[in-house]
C-alpha cells in the first residue's frame, strides 16, 4: 500500500452469504467495488471465512471483484468466460481514469496483465492481451506480486512477443486473497469494524485521522451479513465491549489496533457490509 495515505479494505469470503442468487451476489459485490474505487483503496483483500460461506465462497468473490477492478477494455482478454461472471453486466461502472494503450511516441505500448501463477526464480505467469495463453515474465527486482494482482506490462514487440513487467497499475485497486492476519501485518492503522467497538465521535475522529497518517494509512476489516468479525474470530462481544470500556487490548489479539463502531446510532438490527463500507470510509477518509 502507499506509504502516505494508503487504504486496504478487508472483506470476508462470506460477504455474499445472504444473496439469493448469483445476480444479487454480483450486484452486491459491485457496491463493494464501487466503495473501493470511490475512496481510492489500494488493495481489496478477501480473507477466508469458510464457516460462514454458503453457495458462493472466496473464489467467486475474488473473481467478481477482480473483474470489476480491471479496465473495461481488458476484461475479456484477462478473464475470458467464467461461470462466476455470468451476471457481470449488472456491475456498476467504477469510472476510474484507467491509462492503457500506446505511449505518445508509438514506439512502445503499455497494457496490463493478470498474474495467474507465481513461479520460481522470480517469474510469473500472466494473462494479457498479447497472447491467447498466459505468458511467462520476469518480476523486476524488489517488486513482489501475488496471484490475482494486475501488473503493468511494457510491450516492445508483439510479433514475436517482447514484453516486460514495469510495476503495478497506479490507478484503481488490486484484489487479492490472504489470511486476515497477513493483511494486518503491513503498514497502516488496523481497524476492526463492529457494533461492539468504540463508538466513533467527532472528537475521536481527529485523533484517528492523525494516527492513520502516521501509520501510513488504514487497514479496515469488515464482517459479513449476520456474521460479524467477533464471530469469525471466535471473540466474545461482551469481552470486546469490556476491553474497549477499560481502554485495554482485545484478547486474544488478532492484530487490530482498535475496534470501532462507525454507526453508533444504528437503528436497524443489521447493517449490510456494502452499507458499512460507505459509512465507515466516508468518515475515516476525511482530512484534517
Amino acid at each position: 500500500m502507499r506509504t502516505e495515505d494508503g487504504l486496504t479494505i478487508c472483506v470476508p469470503s462470506s460477504v455474499v452469504r445472504e444473496a439469493e442468487d448469483a445476480r444479487e451476489a454480483t450486484r452486491k459485490l459491485g457496491y463493494v467495488a464501487r466503495a473501493a474505487a470511490v475512496f481510492r483503496a489500494d488493495r481489496l483483500v478477501v480473507f477466508p471465512d469458510r464457516e460462514g460461506e454458503r453457495r458462493r465462497g472466496g473464489e467467486y468473490v475474488r473473481t467478481v471483484l477482480g473483474y470489476a477492478a480491471t479496465p473495461p477494455e481488458l476484461r475479456k482478454d484477462l478473464w475470458g468466460e467464467r461461470d462466476e461472471l455470468r451476471y457481470a453486466g449488472v456491475l456498476p461502472p467504477l469510472r476510474v481514469p484507467w491509462r492503457t494503450g500506446s505511449t505518445p511516441s508509438g514506439e512502445e505500448s503499455k497494457t496490463q496483465g493478470l498474474v495467474t501463477e507465481v513461479g520460481p526464480e522470480g517469474r510469473v505467469r500472466v494473462n494479457s492481451p498479447l497472447r491467447e495463453h498466459p505468458i511467462s515474465l520476469l518480476v523486476p527486482s524488489g517488486m513482489e506480486v501475488e496471484q490475482g494482482e494486475r501488473v503493468t506490462i511494457r510491450v516492445s514487440s508483439r510479433e514475436p512477443v517482447r514484453a516486460r513487467i514495469t510495476g503495478k497499475p497506479e490507478e484503481g485497486f488490486q484484489v487479492v486473497g490472504a489470511d486476515l492476519s497477513e493483511a494486518l501485518a503491513g503498514d497502516g492503522l488496523a481497524v476492526a469494524t463492529s457494533r461492539h467497538g468504540e463508538e466513533l465521535s467527532v472528537s475521536r475522529l481527529g485523533d484517528l485521522v492523525s494516527d492513520a497518517r502516521k501509520a501510513g494509512g488504514y487497514v479496515i476489516a469488515f464482517g459479513a451479513p449476520e456474521r460479524g468479525l467477533p464471530e469469525m474470530l471466535g471473540l466474545s462481544p461482551d469481552g470486546i465491549r469490556a476491553a474497549v470500556a477499560d481502554g485495554r487490548p482485545v484478547e486474544p489479539d488478532p492484530g487490530f489496533d482498535l475496534w470501532l463502531n462507525t454507526i453508533p446510532a444504528q437503528s436497524s438490527e443489521v447493517v449490510r457490509t456494502e452499507e458499512a463500507l460507505f459509512v465507515t470510509l466516508g468518515s475515516l477518509t476525511l482530512t484534517e
